[in-house]
């Protein structure tokens, strides 16, 4: 692989997908959304190395995972962090700090163990990696067996190639103000912005839903997060199927909230109380199994503002 320009996939990890913003204007055919899981953290992935805000990258979950470059390269590494190292071509072991953007020499190799807080690690190359979209995306999404390298909905596995555009160059390395890098170890309180069935809810149960912590259960995963915690009943045990908003807060008939998330389904038929704040989804995209979360009613103009705010400024 000498003459070619990307990254070997030493060790895939755990779970290792390419992503983007997503899969839009779909739904109508039954394809999932997908896309990135916390757009804050590979938001940031790409502004550190001046991409566009959609350039493929790699969403590595839980990491202990591996990549050996095939030239020199331009990377950055944001979100959870994974005792990140650079092996040299003298066999020489460094740190690699997190959010920042770094340089990889030909034949060196990026280690990531384990999150040592969150779940998800972002990956970054200069100019993006050199995919071809599906339906207007790279993003992987396994149910719908569409996406990522192979365009079948499969996460990484290792010795693949990961190919980037060859127009490399070493650049400034840029870090990520320290004010605005996340604490994943404190426990989070979720914005809702109630909606879709929220007057079948009584006064008492919506207000056993926000006084309740709920604990995230093992089930969860990229199509929805399972909570755990004082069940919550409506006037209705179904509804006729209809589209579902990113961030919805679906409550089954046991009654345990289900938020869902990138790869969910695109019609459901439990009733729903709201949609979680988008902002707020990419902080639950970095709690693990057994994480305790609480919710807060939302205003929907101060949601609204402040994610407006995020999309200007990664978004130049």
């Amino acid at each position: 692989m000498n003459n070619k320009t990307g990254l070997v996939v030493k060790k895939a990890g755990l779970f290792t997908q390419l992503q983007d913003r997503g899969r839009f204007n779909q739904a109508q055919q039954g394809l999932s959304q997908g896309g990135l899981c916390d757009e804050l953290a590979a938001g940031w992935a790409n502004y550190l190395l001046g991409n566009s805000s959609n350039a493929a990258l790699l969403e590595i979950s839980f990491g202990q995972a591996e990549f050996e470059a095939c030239c020199d390269m331009m990377l950055s590494l944001t979100g959870a962090p994974m005792n990140a190292s650079v092996k040299r071509l003298s066999g020489k072991v460094i740190k690699q700090k997190n959010n920042c953007s770094f340089s990889l020499k030909h034949g060196e190799s990026l280690i990531l163990s384990y999150a040592t807080s969150g779940v998800r690690a972002y990956l970054a190359v200069l100019g993006g990696f050199a995919v071809e979209p599906v339906l207007g995306s790279v993003s992987t999404v396994k149910r719908n067996l569409m996406g990522g390298l192979h365009k079948e909905g499969c996460a990484l596995q290792d010795g693949e190639f990961l190919p980037i555009l060859s127009a490399q160059r070493l650049a400034v390395v840029q870090q990520m103000p320290q004010q605005f890098i996340p604490d994943y170890s404190q426990t989070i309180t979720l914005s809702v912005i109630e909606s879709y069935q929220s007057e079948q809810f009584l006064v008492s149960e919506k207000s056993t839903f926000y006084s309740t912590e709920y604990a995230i259960d093992k089930h969860s995963d990229r199509m929805g997060m399972r909570l755990q915690g004082e069940a919550i009943k409506g006037h209705l045990q179904g509804i006729v199927s209809e589209g579902i908003a990113l961030g919805s807060v679906q409550i089954p008939a046991d009654g345990q909230p289900i938020i869902l998330l990138q790869d969910r389904q695109t019609l459901g038929g439990y009733p729903k109380l709201g949609c979680v704040a988008r902002c707020d989804l990419s902080r639950l995209a970095q709690q693990s199994i057994g994480t305790k979360v609480r919710f807060k009613r939302g205003d929907l103009a101060v949601e609204r503002l402040r994610y407006l705010q995020r999309l200007r400024f990664f978004n130049r």
